[in-house]
């Protein structure tokens, strides 16, 4: 059964066509809502329905997200989801809430016909609606480039080793935006799950790895601003999406430099919700640190940047 948080109905009829969705274990469901409330915020006039596939959640936790959506009037539609056996078996390895996405097909109401997926550590930071009506080309999917594009002789290893072709494209799967109808038809996801039981020891990159074997050289690219991961931040001047890869993350004391203004969001966002002390603000002491570290890191890593720069910088 899917729980319907605060979800509004026209008749027996959901108007939405299009959807976002988040997929979270409830270790991250702070910063999952906090992503929904960040697209809701940065849509002028497309007709959206926001989507939260919670992974093993307990009613408890299924009610946290409802008091989150009744504080931001917005309309949150949990999709309850049971790691199933297949998954399970690969623990250890493969994190139970990445491999989730791969069920998606499962749970996403039927209605939905173009579906935008973000990871839990993205923030929408300025207005999607051209995501929701672009043309794809004819593509099943979306996406932007991987940060490891920018390393020739690391990007190409990586894709030899999970059966990709030679010389294409690698793309990161924080943000994927899908012809979900195209996706239902081709049942492109049933062919990533066989994929992901037959060769998982080979996906060191989890489900990012074995979704490029399933859509590799049948994509179309999204410009840099709508993932603009850690490493790309230099090279995009007006991010609408922002991904924060990399261990740390904004709602942690040992935020990066580059996204401590972030911090001030999740605190505003999460203020009055189960979930306030969620993120907190850093002392003086580490954000002088993390500014110093953040310097260390661009004066030894001029070589990396350079390399990033020449792929990214003219993309």
């Amino acid at each position: 059964m899917r729980h319907q948080v605060l979800s509004r109905h026209f008749g027996s009829r959901i108007l939405q066509q299009s959807a976002v969705i988040v997929c979270s274990d409830v270790n991250m469901l702070p910063a999952a809502c906090c992503t929904l409330l960040s697209v809701k915020r940065n849509l002028a006039s497309s007709p959206v329905e926001f989507l939260l596939l919670g992974i093993d959640l307990k009613p408890k936790e299924i009610a946290e997200v409802e008091s989150f959506a009744r504080v931001h009037g917005m309309v949150i539609n949990v999709l309850p989801y049971e790691t199933p056996d297949a998954a399970r078996q690969t623990r250890g390895r493969w994190s139970m809430a990445t491999l989730a996405r791969l069920y998606m097909d499962l749970h996403v109401p039927a209605h939905v016909e173009r579906l935008l997926y973000l990871d839990a550590d993205v923030l929408a930071v300025a207005p999607l609606d051209e995501l929701f009506t672009m043309d794809i080309q004819g593509k099943a999917l979306a996406a932007v480039d991987d940060y490891i594009m920018a390393f020739p002789e690391k990007s190409g290893a990586r894709q030899r080793k999970i059966g990709m072709r030679e010389g294409g494209r690698y793309f990161n799967a924080g943000v994927l935006l899908f012809d979900w109808s195209a996706c239902r038809a081709r049942e492109l996801f049933v062919r990533t799950r066989e994929t992901f039981e037959e060769r998982s020891h080979l996906f060191q990159y989890n489900d990012q790895d074995v979704l490029n074997v399933t859509f590799d050289g049948d994509w179309l690219v999204l410009d840099l601003r709508f993932n603009t991961q850690t490493g790309l931040l230099p090279f995009v001047s007006r991010p609408a999406i922002l991904h924060f890869t990399g261990k740390r993350k904004p709602w942690q004391v040992t935020v990066p430099w580059v996204h401590r203004r972030m911090t001030r969001r999740y605190i505003e966002d999460l203020r009055d919700t189960p979930w306030a002390s969620f993120s907190r603000q850093p002392s003086v002491t580490r954000r002088i640190g993390g500014f110093f570290n953040y310097l260390g890191k661009r004066i030894s890593g001029r070589t990396r940047f350079a390399q990033t720069r020449a792929y990214f910088g003219n993309s």
